[in-house]
């Protein structure tokens, strides 16, 4: 049953207004309106309405994937690209783009986390009387605490320098309480900390709906694993990246038929997590429905799939554009996946944000990295990815930096157009994949250098102008009024 289905119609318009209030509240994101602004203490005393209000944190969350896919090196610009300024500036790095997306993910993920907030100070006012209710509740405390911290980690990788950078630098602010605080920024290695403890005390819940659209304890041993490999921490990651793999259906959930139905409004076995969603994505990349895109697939990235690689299928098509003022007419190599299902008028309804395979790649890349010898390990963690890919295997005796270069490659090939390709760069721009921007067109298009300030996203101005405690990232101005 989809979100809006689940959502109790006599409790709407109390939370929906709530809701209302939050997204108007255009000032501090942290100036979080008191409780009666979310929604009325005595609409929130069931699991099922503590649900309810739940419910919207999660219709909250941004999905930014099309333009972290547009800062990374996914696409190429073609003709069209001139008639989006804007766009044509997010591709080229300037500022202002970047500081308007700042702006737009910078507040909803902390108005996700002010309704995460709001549902966990309504539990102790909650009553039980049957089992029922009391796994409901439990479920919402779990899926609450890891909604904050998926909020948390995002805008910890956007919004902080990476961890390699100095986990003592300023990280971002850690709200959990609904009231008014003027707060600093913790440490990038105390926002760490704090998301783990949210982890913890989340996975003590057994919880696993049957739909994907809500967080459960797999999705939370997938963020924790990712967590882990952001944070160094390469056992931890790849025992909770393996724990992903095997609760999940191993690698054959990863073969073409399961695959095929990533992109498409069908279940899908591989997915973990993904969010629902009732509205227009991805269409940005559109131009115009007969005339084209405004990007195509990076030329570069297309040369690398192999023949009868089935994330060749489903990442690229090819379709006659029309290529400029005159008429011209080419065949492109356009995004698939939700581009495609855009392109053939099917709406999508699932966002997917962690799968199986990305597990896969945290567990490969952590063995490579451990320094325990489990390079042989991360090419079988490959190789049966792989395998079930359809594509060319590894080398057996790979180990060490190509390996790791190899893993990237095979992540890019599987994630092209859902902004992972971004995190990836900007956690390993000044050691494996250095040369990201020196190949095919990104070099005439891009030239951002390892150490950019704008690899970290600005503060907005909405959340310094009225809290002194809160620091401006380097390189980013500091407007003052």
């Amino acid at each position: 049953m989809m979100i809006v289905k689940m959502i109790n119609k006599s409790r709407i318009k109390t939370v929906i207004g709530s809701l209302f209030l939050t997204l108007c509240f255009t000032a501090c994101s942290l100036n979080i309106p008191y409780e009666n602004q979310f929604s009325d203490p005595d609409a929130i005393t069931t699991p099922n309405t503590a649900r309810e209000l739940l419910a919207t944190a999660y219709k909250q969350l941004p999905s930014p994937e099309f333009d972290l896919s547009v800062l990374g090196d996914d696409f190429e610009t073609t003709s069209w690209i001139s008639r989006d300024a804007s766009l044509n500036n997010l591709y080229k790095w300037q500022t202002q783009p970047i500081e308007d997306l700042a702006v737009s993910i910078w507040s909803d993920y902390y108005a996700a986390v002010a309704i995460a907030n709001a549902v966990l100070e309504r539990v102790d006012g909650i009553s039980v009387s049957t089992t029922e209710e009391t796994k409901e509740l439990q479920a919402v405390v779990s899926e609450a605490k890891l909604l904050k911290a998926y909020c948390y980690f995002n805008l910890l990788r956007l919004f902080a320098p990476d961890y390699e950078d100095g986990p003592e630098k300023d990280g971002i602010i850690l709200k959990d309480q609904l009231e008014l605080e003027f707060l600093y920024r913790s440490s990038i290695e105390e926002c760490v900390t704090a998301i783990r403890e949210l982890l913890k005390e989340a996975l003590t819940v057994e919880n696993n709906p049957s739909d994907v659209y809500w967080f459960s304890q797999y999705s939370g041993y997938y963020m924790w694993a990712e967590l882990e490999l952001y944070a160094h921490n390469y056992e931890q990651a790849a025992e909770y990246a393996q724990k992903v793999i095997d609760e999940k259906g191993g690698y054959d959930v990863l073969g073409e038929t399961v695959y095929a139905t990533l992109w498409s409004n069908s279940s899908c076995a591989e997915r973990v997590f993904s969010l629902f969603t009732n509205s227009s994505y991805y269409t940005g990349i559109n131009y115009d429905t007969h005339k084209g895109d405004y990007m195509t697939v990076n030329s570069s990235l297309i040369t690398l799939y192999a023949d009868g690689d089935i994330r060749s299928g489903a990442s690229v098509f090819t379709k006659e554009m029309t290529d400029d003022a005159l008429g011209n007419t080419t065949m492109e190599n356009c995004l698939g996946k939700y581009n495609k299902m855009n392109w053939e008028k099917i709406e999508p309804q699932y966002i997917n944000k962690y799968r199986v395979a990305g597990a896969c790649f945290i567990l490969a890349e952590a063995y490579c990295r451990d320094g325990k010898g489990h390079d042989g390990q991360a090419v079988g963690v490959m190789n049966r990815y792989l395998e079930q890919r359809n594509a060319t295997l590894l080398d057996t005796q790979l180990s060490g930096e190509p390996l790791l270069k190899a893993i990237f490659q095979e992540k890019w090939k599987e994630f092209v157009g859902e902004g992972e390709r971004y995190f990836d760069l900007k956690r390993c721009r000044k050691g494996v994949l250095s040369d990201w921007n020196t190949s095919g067109t990104m070099a005439t298009d891009k030239r951002v250098q390892a150490d950019d300030y704008r690899w970290t996203f600005p503060i907005p101005r909405g959340e310094y102008l009225y809290n002194e405690n809160v620091s401006q990232n380097e390189g980013w101005t500091k407007i003052e009024n």
